[in-house]
């Protein structure tokens, strides 16, 4: 679960090694740096103050991710591991930057930052907006299970109650501030459900070969998202339907449980008919596909538009 948590990062995912967006400046790395200290000092709350332990941790992370026993090129050699993490941050790639925008959320002692989760990862994406880039973090996804207890007595042994992480924030492309705050930030809300966390998982994946580039697996992915949707609406509100069921003839069966009129079958299928058409998930045979940029994000926010109208109608916000 350690290694994971380092090499499942935003420079390796599912070969995230294609071009950055845009370079991170210095002033929102020192923002960051400043944020972080902030945050981990519970100087808001006046509680513990966790900030050398953060700084060994990222530390610790960043030395496994890349290999090495001092990460800064200086040849002296760092006062401390948390100024060598500063000096190696401060003049990485963007890439290794946005990495360890994923890693603040995965130390140990983040478990001890005072502030709501979720808020923490607000903080964040606004000081990533005071330098207009195109970047957003996505907030945690947990869910309540029962689970039987680890420890001594009295609660060792006995099931009670438990929040497990599904998701810890991950970074996302955000190309377009309006929409990206009217539809996709709310159906990434939306999906922290935890019923719909395959969905969750699906639209994140489309989002990051939207990042990429690949966008023919971009439209697969927001394809299988909307079905997903599609099929976990039907489960839940107990309306037939048949786990081989494609787009069409589950977007038909929601049709006729809610008050939406037949005329928004094809603008609800659209996203359905554009992985068919144009996507990897069918041979291309003879003829190449080519998926340019705008129609992927023709598809990502049609598919979040469209969860969130079929989840309100069907009442399960």
């Amino acid at each position: 679960m350690v290694l994971k948590k380092i090499f499942n990062v935003f420079s390796r995912r599912s070969g995230a090694s294609g071009p950055v967006l845009e370079e991170i400046p210095t002033t929102t790395r020192n923002r960051v740096f400043l944020w972080c200290n902030d945050i981990f000092s519970n100087r808001r709350s006046y509680g513990s103050d966790y900030t050398p332990r953060f700084w060994e941790e990222i530390h610790r992370f960043l030395q496994l991710r890349h290999g090495r026993v001092q990460l800064s090129d200086s040849r002296s050699g760092a006062s401390s591991r948390a100024d060598d993490a500063l000096a190696f941050l401060s003049s990485c790639k963007s890439v290794e930057f946005l990495d360890f925008l994923e890693y603040m959320f995965r130390v140990e002692c983040f478990f001890h930052v005072s502030l709501p989760e979720n808020e923490v990862v607000a903080e964040l994406n606004e000081l990533l907006r005071v330098d207009n880039l195109p970047y957003h973090v996505t907030d945690f996804v947990k869910e309540q299970v029962r689970e039987v207890m680890q420890g001594p007595p009295p609660f060792g042994g006995h099931e009670g109650t438990a929040i497990k992480t599904l998701a810890f924030p991950t970074v996302i492309s955000r190309d377009s501030e309006v929409i990206h705050t009217q539809v996709v930030e709310p159906v990434l809300k939306l999906l922290k459900a935890p019923f719909l966390k395959s969905a969750n998982a699906e639209y994140l994946e489309a989002l990051e070969d939207y990042r990429k580039g690949d966008f023919g697996d971009c439209l697969t992915k927001c394809g299988s998202a909307f079905e997903s949707v599609l099929k976990l609406i039907c489960e839940r509100k107990r309306w037939p339907y048949n786990q081989t069921d494609t787009a069409a003839p589950l977007v038909k069966t929601i049709l006729g449980h809610t008050a939406l009129e037949n005329y928004l079958e094809p603008v609800l299928i659209i996203v359905a008919t554009l992985r068919n058409r144009l996507s990897k998930a069918h041979g291309a045979g003879a003829q190449m596909r080519n998926v340019p940029r705008h129609l992927a994000a023709y598809a990502l926010n049609s598919t979040a538009a469209s969860i969130l109208l079929l989840v309100a109608e069907s009442g399960l916000e």
